[in-house]
Protein backbone atom coordinates (compact mmCIF):
# COMPACT_ATOMS: atom_id res chain seq x y z
CA UNK A 1 0.00 0.00 0.00
CA UNK A 2 2.98 2.43 1.35
CA UNK A 3 4.72 1.83 -2.77
CA UNK A 4 0.70 2.09 -4.54
CA UNK A 5 1.02 5.82 -2.15
CA UNK A 6 3.92 6.93 -3.56
CA UNK A 7 3.27 5.91 -7.35
CA UNK A 8 -0.49 8.02 -6.69
CA UNK A 9 1.83 10.76 -5.42
CA UNK A 10 4.70 10.90 -8.16
CA UNK A 11 2.12 10.62 -10.93
CA UNK A 12 0.29 13.75 -9.32
CA UNK A 13 3.53 15.83 -9.15
CA UNK A 14 4.25 15.08 -12.56
CA UNK A 15 1.10 15.63 -13.72
CA UNK A 16 0.86 19.18 -11.75
CA UNK A 17 4.67 19.88 -13.08
CA UNK A 18 3.44 19.95 -16.68
CA UNK A 19 0.79 22.44 -15.73
CA UNK A 20 -2.14 23.21 -17.93
CA UNK A 21 -2.78 22.37 -21.54
CA UNK A 22 -5.17 24.89 -23.67
CA UNK A 23 -5.92 24.90 -27.66
CA UNK A 24 -5.73 28.33 -29.14
CA UNK A 25 -7.38 29.24 -31.98
CA UNK A 26 -5.80 32.34 -34.13
CA UNK A 27 -6.31 34.17 -36.95
CA UNK A 28 -3.13 32.62 -39.28
CA UNK A 29 -1.54 36.10 -39.92
CA UNK A 30 -0.57 35.40 -36.44
CA UNK A 31 1.22 32.37 -37.43
CA UNK A 32 4.70 33.31 -36.38
CA UNK A 33 4.25 35.48 -34.15
CA UNK A 34 2.10 32.99 -31.92
CA UNK A 35 3.52 30.47 -32.03
CA UNK A 36 7.05 31.99 -30.41
CA UNK A 37 5.10 33.96 -27.68
CA UNK A 38 3.56 30.75 -27.17
CA UNK A 39 6.65 28.70 -26.90
CA UNK A 40 7.83 31.52 -24.64
CA UNK A 41 4.70 31.16 -21.84
CA UNK A 42 4.98 27.56 -22.03
CA UNK A 43 8.55 28.13 -20.63
CA UNK A 44 7.89 30.57 -18.51
CA UNK A 45 4.89 29.07 -16.86
CA UNK A 46 4.74 25.12 -17.17
CA UNK A 47 1.45 25.15 -19.09
CA UNK A 48 1.55 23.87 -22.56
CA UNK A 49 -0.53 25.84 -25.38
CA UNK A 50 -1.72 23.55 -28.42
CA UNK A 51 -2.04 26.22 -31.57
CA UNK A 52 -4.46 26.16 -34.60
CA UNK A 53 -4.49 28.51 -37.45
CA UNK A 54 -6.52 29.59 -40.06
CA UNK A 55 -8.65 31.61 -41.57
CA UNK A 56 -10.99 33.96 -38.70
CA UNK A 57 -13.77 32.47 -40.21
CA UNK A 58 -13.06 29.07 -40.56
CA UNK A 59 -12.14 29.01 -37.00
CA UNK A 60 -15.46 30.80 -36.12
CA UNK A 61 -17.20 27.79 -37.59
CA UNK A 62 -15.05 25.09 -35.79
CA UNK A 63 -16.15 26.72 -32.41
CA UNK A 64 -19.70 26.65 -33.20
CA UNK A 65 -19.29 23.46 -34.14
CA UNK A 66 -17.97 22.31 -30.66
CA UNK A 67 -14.26 22.12 -31.25
CA UNK A 68 -11.91 21.85 -27.81
CA UNK A 69 -10.86 25.43 -28.16
CA UNK A 70 -10.33 26.95 -25.19
CA UNK A 71 -8.78 30.80 -26.47
CA UNK A 72 -10.10 32.40 -29.91
CA UNK A 73 -8.14 34.97 -31.55
CA UNK A 74 -9.48 36.78 -34.52
CA UNK A 75 -8.08 39.29 -37.40
CA UNK A 76 -11.50 40.97 -37.09
CA UNK A 77 -14.21 42.05 -34.50
CA UNK A 78 -17.28 40.07 -36.51
CA UNK A 79 -16.10 36.35 -36.03
CA UNK A 80 -16.26 37.73 -32.02
CA UNK A 81 -19.36 39.54 -32.14
CA UNK A 82 -20.99 36.34 -33.58
CA UNK A 83 -19.71 34.30 -30.56
CA UNK A 84 -20.74 36.57 -28.13
CA UNK A 85 -24.27 36.70 -29.82
CA UNK A 86 -24.75 32.82 -29.92
CA UNK A 87 -23.62 33.06 -26.18
CA UNK A 88 -20.95 30.82 -26.91
CA UNK A 89 -17.98 33.37 -25.78
CA UNK A 90 -17.11 34.86 -22.46
CA UNK A 91 -17.89 38.40 -23.22
CA UNK A 92 -16.12 40.03 -20.34
CA UNK A 93 -12.95 38.15 -21.36
CA UNK A 94 -13.08 40.11 -24.61
CA UNK A 95 -9.58 42.43 -25.30
CA UNK A 96 -7.81 43.50 -28.15
CA UNK A 97 -4.50 42.07 -28.43
CA UNK A 98 -2.75 43.35 -31.57
CA UNK A 99 -3.35 45.82 -34.54
CA UNK A 100 -2.13 45.69 -38.58
CA UNK A 101 -2.23 47.50 -41.77
CA UNK A 102 -3.40 46.15 -45.19
CA UNK A 103 -1.16 46.47 -47.70
CA UNK A 104 -0.47 45.63 -51.81
CA UNK A 105 2.26 43.60 -52.88
CA UNK A 106 3.45 42.26 -56.10
CA UNK A 107 6.12 39.68 -56.96
CA UNK A 108 9.12 40.34 -55.72
CA UNK A 109 11.00 40.18 -58.65
CA UNK A 110 7.84 42.06 -61.22
CA UNK A 111 9.55 44.86 -63.83
CA UNK A 112 7.43 48.13 -64.10
CA UNK A 113 5.16 47.09 -60.87
CA UNK A 114 2.02 49.28 -60.30
CA UNK A 115 2.12 51.59 -57.11
CA UNK A 116 -1.21 52.64 -56.34
CA UNK A 117 -4.87 50.43 -55.17
CA UNK A 118 -6.00 52.70 -58.67
CA UNK A 119 -3.93 51.45 -60.88
CA UNK A 120 -4.95 47.77 -60.17
CA UNK A 121 -7.56 48.35 -63.22
CA UNK A 122 -4.62 48.94 -65.89
CA UNK A 123 -4.41 46.82 -68.77
CA UNK A 124 -1.22 45.15 -67.13
CA UNK A 125 -2.77 43.90 -63.92
CA UNK A 126 -4.31 40.31 -65.10
CA UNK A 127 -5.29 39.03 -61.88
CA UNK A 128 -5.55 40.32 -57.89
CA UNK A 129 -5.74 37.89 -55.37
CA UNK A 130 -7.47 38.79 -51.73
CA UNK A 131 -9.15 36.67 -49.35
CA UNK A 132 -12.62 35.30 -49.85
CA UNK A 133 -14.63 38.36 -48.19
CA UNK A 134 -16.88 36.38 -46.31
CA UNK A 135 -14.50 34.08 -44.26
CA UNK A 136 -11.21 36.15 -44.39
CA UNK A 137 -10.92 39.51 -42.38
CA UNK A 138 -8.00 40.52 -44.91
CA UNK A 139 -10.32 39.89 -47.91
CA UNK A 140 -13.12 41.58 -46.39
CA UNK A 141 -10.85 44.80 -45.24
CA UNK A 142 -9.63 44.44 -48.90
CA UNK A 143 -13.12 45.06 -50.49
CA UNK A 144 -13.74 47.47 -48.10
CA UNK A 145 -11.07 49.66 -49.94
CA UNK A 146 -11.46 48.54 -53.46
CA UNK A 147 -15.54 49.79 -52.72
CA UNK A 148 -14.26 53.08 -51.12
CA UNK A 149 -11.50 54.02 -53.81
CA UNK A 150 -14.76 52.63 -56.03
CA UNK A 151 -12.46 50.19 -58.49
CA UNK A 152 -14.60 47.14 -57.26
CA UNK A 153 -16.50 46.44 -59.97
CA UNK A 154 -13.93 47.03 -62.09
CA UNK A 155 -11.95 44.64 -60.91
CA UNK A 156 -14.61 41.57 -60.55
CA UNK A 157 -13.69 39.68 -63.69
CA UNK A 158 -9.71 39.81 -61.78
CA UNK A 159 -10.33 38.90 -58.41
CA UNK A 160 -9.05 35.61 -57.46
CA UNK A 161 -10.29 34.49 -53.80
CA UNK A 162 -8.07 32.87 -51.12
CA UNK A 163 -9.08 30.85 -48.17
CA UNK A 164 -6.91 32.77 -46.14
CA UNK A 165 -4.57 35.62 -45.97
CA UNK A 166 -1.47 33.54 -46.71
CA UNK A 167 -2.95 31.84 -49.51
CA UNK A 168 -2.98 35.07 -51.20
CA UNK A 169 0.55 35.58 -50.26
CA UNK A 170 1.22 32.57 -51.54
CA UNK A 171 -0.68 33.25 -55.29
CA UNK A 172 1.52 36.36 -54.88
CA UNK A 173 5.52 34.83 -54.27
CA UNK A 174 4.62 32.09 -56.54
CA UNK A 175 3.50 35.05 -59.50
CA UNK A 176 0.57 33.29 -60.17
CA UNK A 177 -1.14 37.01 -59.98
CA UNK A 178 -0.04 40.55 -60.57
CA UNK A 179 -0.73 41.78 -57.27
CA UNK A 180 -2.75 41.05 -53.88
CA UNK A 181 -4.10 42.62 -50.80
CA UNK A 182 -2.48 41.35 -47.83
CA UNK A 183 -1.42 42.40 -44.12
CA UNK A 184 2.16 44.43 -43.27
CA UNK A 185 3.33 41.49 -41.06
CA UNK A 186 2.61 38.55 -44.39
CA UNK A 187 4.52 41.05 -46.74
CA UNK A 188 7.11 41.02 -43.97
CA UNK A 189 7.72 37.61 -43.20
CA UNK A 190 7.76 36.78 -47.02
CA UNK A 191 10.76 39.13 -47.34
CA UNK A 192 12.24 40.23 -50.59
CA UNK A 193 9.29 37.47 -52.56
CA UNK A 194 7.47 40.01 -52.39
CA UNK A 195 7.03 44.14 -52.71
CA UNK A 196 4.66 46.25 -51.10
CA UNK A 197 3.82 48.68 -53.18
CA UNK A 198 1.11 50.67 -51.70
CA UNK A 199 -0.77 50.88 -47.92
CA UNK A 200 -3.99 51.30 -47.89
CA UNK A 201 -5.09 54.49 -46.18
CA UNK A 202 -6.64 53.64 -42.61
CA UNK A 203 -9.83 55.80 -43.93
CA UNK A 204 -10.63 53.11 -46.25
CA UNK A 205 -11.13 50.45 -44.05
CA UNK A 206 -12.65 49.24 -40.83
CA UNK A 207 -9.39 49.32 -37.96
CA UNK A 208 -7.34 46.41 -38.17
CA UNK A 209 -7.35 44.89 -34.62
CA UNK A 210 -7.24 41.27 -33.04
CA UNK A 211 -9.92 40.64 -30.46
CA UNK A 212 -9.35 37.62 -28.55
CA UNK A 213 -11.71 35.74 -26.12
CA UNK A 214 -12.25 32.76 -24.01
CA UNK A 215 -14.38 30.21 -25.35
CA UNK A 216 -17.53 29.68 -22.40
CA UNK A 217 -17.32 25.89 -22.88
CA UNK A 218 -13.32 25.66 -22.17
CA UNK A 219 -12.92 23.87 -18.47
CA UNK A 220 -9.62 25.53 -18.55
CA UNK A 221 -11.06 29.23 -17.95
CA UNK A 222 -7.94 30.21 -15.45
CA UNK A 223 -4.81 28.91 -17.50
CA UNK A 224 -7.16 30.70 -20.69
CA UNK A 225 -7.03 33.76 -18.79
CA UNK A 226 -3.58 33.33 -17.50
CA UNK A 227 -2.33 33.29 -21.39
CA UNK A 228 -4.23 36.37 -22.98
CA UNK A 229 -2.43 37.81 -19.80
CA UNK A 230 0.91 36.96 -21.49
CA UNK A 231 0.17 38.30 -24.92
CA UNK A 232 -1.06 41.39 -23.93
CA UNK A 233 2.07 41.43 -21.39
CA UNK A 234 5.25 43.18 -21.73
CA UNK A 235 6.92 40.13 -23.31
CA UNK A 236 4.18 39.29 -25.59
CA UNK A 237 3.62 42.65 -26.73
CA UNK A 238 7.32 42.54 -27.78
CA UNK A 239 7.16 40.02 -29.88
CA UNK A 240 4.10 40.85 -31.69
CA UNK A 241 5.94 44.24 -32.15
CA UNK A 242 8.68 42.48 -33.48
CA UNK A 243 7.00 40.73 -35.92
CA UNK A 244 5.36 44.36 -37.55
CA UNK A 245 2.13 44.22 -35.68
CA UNK A 246 0.99 47.20 -33.62
CA UNK A 247 0.62 46.75 -30.10
CA UNK A 248 -3.03 46.16 -28.12
CA UNK A 249 -3.15 49.49 -26.89
CA UNK A 250 -1.41 51.36 -30.02
CA UNK A 251 -3.69 53.96 -31.72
Amino acid sequence: MRMLGVFVMTVLLVAAARGESINVAAAISLREALAQTAGDYEKASGDHVEMTFGSSGQLLAQIKSGAPIDVFVSAAQAQVDELIEKKLVEKSTRQVVAGNKLVLVVPGDAKDAINSFEQLTSAGVKRVAIGEPKTVPAGMYAMQVLKKLKIDEKLEEKLLYGANVRQVLDYVQRGEVSAGVVYATDAKEAGDKVKVVATADASTHDPIRYPAVIVKASAKQEAAKKFLEYVRGEKGQAVLRAKGFAGADDK
